[in-house]
């Protein structure tokens, strides 16, 4: 329930006796949650500036938010246009023993290697993409898991080609290894797997100017609205030194709420104090080169632009070309970045205080 007033502060709420939570933090994740830069969030007749609102618990479930301006709208049209790239194809299966990550590896690789000597013969040319990953040997933090030690792991292995026909042939292959090839390969979660179509996405800002427009006169109404030929947009990031305040350290997570999301092919990873007494020293800390190193696992192709929001005491971070093309177009298996936040959470954050000095 989201109560509005005229002056533009509104407080957020839910009905009594019924379950979730509303509170700071989660007010605040949902404010940065798939946001790009929080100076100019682009609607059709504003451009919304997130950057010095102020959240306030004001009782049980009730939060108070104010502080939001906006700007003239621009002069250009958000566009979502999306367009056919190929099949594609995913599959699950657990793998249970020793070395299960290991063999389990191998097993979706010979699949591969042996569906590429039949295309050679058809003329089908190679896969496009193919993506393995042991779910179960920290394969999402970047970990090898030809290295890991786990008895228990499902192996995600997604393709791509051109070629419907190329995935099918894929998708008998790998069906029949689970009765055929190595022990502990136990079965195959869903059943055979169905080529599907990609659906690239391609957002794009397009000139308003360019698009015709008629209004019946019925339709007009009274308006005052102005467009803006300048986009505004978040100042460039500042580098702060580092001030060691003491010898504690600590994982972010005990430190700050964290919410990601997808921005088509990019990521967004939102990162809000649980105090604003950890503001400075969290803003010095997670510089955008400290983000990309962190998270570097995601692709080599990786950017990571950061965006402040000192009224809350957030930090949101756009992270370029990080799924694998997003969406439906994607073979990992966390195609919108969901789990970016929980793998994030794991930065350890030195040289602060007692956590009872900065947290309520």
């Amino acid at each position: 329930i989201v109560d509005v007033q005229p002056d533009g502060i509104f407080r957020v709420t839910k009905p009594t006796n019924t379950g979730g939570l509303v509170s700071f933090g989660t007010v605040a994740e949902q404010m940065l949650y798939e946001i790009g830069d929080p100076q100019c969030y682009a609607l059709p007749d504003v451009n919304c500036n997130f950057a010095n609102v102020n959240l306030k618990e004001v009782s049980e479930n009730e939060v108070e938010v104010s502080g939001a301006t906006g700007t003239a709208p621009s002069l250009t049209y958000k566009v979502s246009a999306t367009y056919v790239d190929g099949y594609k194809a995913t599959s699950m299966a657990p793998m249970i023993g020793p070395k299960a990550a290991q063999k389990g590896h191998l097993n979706a690789m010979s699949t591969i290697k042996r569906c590429e000597k039949i295309f050679s013969k058809m003329g089908l040319g190679n896969f496009e993409e193919v993506n393995i990953e042991c779910l179960g040997s920290d394969s999402n933090y970047g970990k090898d898991p030809l290295k890991s030690l786990a008895k228990e792991v499902v192996i995600w292995t997604a393709v791509r080609h051109k070629e419907k026909n190329a995935v099918a042939m894929w998708a008998k292959e790998i069906a029949g290894a689970s009765t055929g090839m190595a022990p502990g390969f136990t079965t195959m979660l869903g059943g055979r797997p169905k080529p599907t179509p990609i659906l690239r996405f391609k957002p794009f800002f397009y000139p308003k100017s360019e698009v015709p427009l008629s209004v019946d006169a019925a339709e007009v109404k009274n308006s005052n609205t102005e467009f803006s030929a300048v986009q505004p947009s978040s100042p460039e990031e500042v580098i702060h030194p580092v001030v060691n305040e003491g010898d504690c350290s600590y994982r972010l997570e005990a430190l700050a709420y964290l919410r990601s999301g997808d921005k088509g092919n990019s990521a967004n990873l939102g990162v809000i104090c649980r105090d604003m007494k950890l503001y400075e020293a969290l803003d010095a800390r997670l510089t955008s080169s400290a983000v990309k190193e962190f998270l570097q696992h995601l692709g080599d192709d990786l950017t990571v632009t950061k965006y402040n929001l000192p009224g809350v005491g957030a930090f949101n971070f756009i992270l370029g070309d990080a799924l694998g093309g997003g969406g439906v177009a994607s073979l990992q298996s966390d195609p919108q970045g969901k789990a970016i936040g929980q793998i994030f959470s794991d930065f350890v954050v030195d040289g602060l205080k007692e956590k009872d000095h900065y947290l309520k």
